[in-house]
Order: C-alpha cells, then sequence, then structure tokens
C-alpha cells in the first residue's frame, strides 16, 4: 500500500476526516506533482479554462483555490489569464509550503474545508475546487461558497463519476437551484481523472460542474 492509500480509492471508501486525509497529504507533498503529471492528470488546467470561460474577465479576478494543495491549481490559473490575487487554503501544511514555493499565491491558508470559509461575504469573483469534494460535505461548502462569491461570480468544482451518482449532486445542485442558493451554469459529461493511475485508469473518471452566485 502507498502513503496515500486513505485518500486514492477506486473502491470509494475514502476518509472524510480532515487530520487524517491531512497527514497522508503530507506525507505525499514532496512526490505530489511528479506523480500526478506521470497519471496524466489535466483537471487543473481544464478547471482554470472553465473558470475563465465563465468569468470573461479573468485580468483581476480574485479567485480562491478550494483545496489549492501543493498549488497546481493556481498554476494552471495562471496559465489561464488570471492575474488577480490568487487565496489557497488547503489542510496540509507540507503541501502549503510546496504552494508558497512557487510564489503564485497572495495568500496561503491552512482551513478545513468541513467548517466555514474565513472570507468575507461578497468577496470573490470566482472559486476552483479540483479533486476535494471527495473528503468534505458538498451541500454545505457549495453554500458557502455562494456566501463569499460576489453576485455573478463563478465556482468549478469537479467530482468523481461514481460519487455522482452515490452521493446524489444532482439531488443536491437542484435543491440549491431552488432555494435560490446557486444558478446551474454548466455540468460535463465524465471525463479523463488520473487515467495512467493503476488502480483508477478508466474506472473513475471526473465530472465538471460550473455554479454561478445569484
Amino acid at each position: 500500500m502507498t502513503n496515500h492509500d486513505k485518500i486514492i480509492r477506486s473502491d470509494g471508501q475514502v476518509s472524510m476526516d480532515g487530520a487524517t486525509n491531512a497527514a497522508s497529504y503530507d506525507a505525499w507533498a514532496s512526490d505530489y506533482d511528479r506523480e500526478l503529471a506521470d497519471w496524466g492528470y489535466e483537471a487543473p488546467t481544464r478547471a482554470a479554462e472553465l473558470l475563465a470561460r465563465h468569468l470573461g474577465d479573468v485580468g483581476g479576478a480574485r479567485v480562491l483555490d478550494c483545496g489549492c494543495g501543493t498549488g497546481m491549481t493556481g498554476v494552471a490559473l495562471r496559465a489561464a489569464g488570471f492575474a488577480g490575487p490568487l487565496t489557497g487554503f488547503d489542510m496540509s501544511t507540507a503541501s502549503l509550503d510546496v504552494a508558497r514555493s512557487k510564489g503564485i499565491y497572495a495568500e496561503l491558508k491552512p482551513v478545513d474545508l468541513n467548517g466555514p470559509l474565513p472570507l468575507e461575504t461578497d468577496s470573490l469573483d470566482g472559486i476552483l475546487c479540483v479533486g476535494v469534494l471527495t473528503y468534505v460535505e458538498e451541500a454545505p461548502l457549495l453554500r458557502d461558497w455562494m456566501r463569499v462569491l460576489r453576485p455573478g461570480g463563478v465556482a468549478v468544482f469537479t467530482c468523481r463519476d461514481d460519487f455522482w451518482g452515490s452521493r446524489d449532486y444532482e439531488g443536491t445542485l437542484n435543491g440549491l437551484v431552488n432555494d435560490a442558493v446557486l444558478k446551474r451554469l454548466e455540468t460535463t459529461d465524465p471525463m479523463p481523472y488520473i487515467p495512467g493511475n493503476p488502480e483508477f485508469g478508466t474506472k473513475v473518471q471526473i465530472i465538471y460542474g460550473v455554479v454561478g452566485a445569484t
């Protein structure tokens, strides 16, 4: 078993305990970028491009990288044209250290995403959350995203295709639409996630969701 067997599991039996997951990502941080690249991981790039397309004017956009890890998503945001301040939240302090070394974030902070975000209401233009909702309760976080986004702001997230069904993302999103919490802007078909990973391969794919603040 690898040192990340609690978080990379095709059977879906992942930990949702923040401290447990932080420890696993701490142990993985130094090798994370290399291993993900070897596995053909393109989710940060695809998600950043989706956010840019739906936001339009991205030059000075204030963006939260929600579960930023080692900063791969921050790099993808810069490559997609985002030149404004980036904030990164993550529970893994070792991963935050790697992200900090890339010099692209205005702020990096250890934050448990199963609690309220330490951000002001209407303080962001965009949110990117890649490979993170597997490990948190999605409905409260989605609601808090809408609180911190300005009206018209956009959040892009990823979800494993198996969890999309088993955790009823359709029901959750449609319920939030009915409650006038958010707008659904786009949901992709399942796409490759980490196709080079020997456990995931083509068995586990990823869905990109795009939602907007009302």
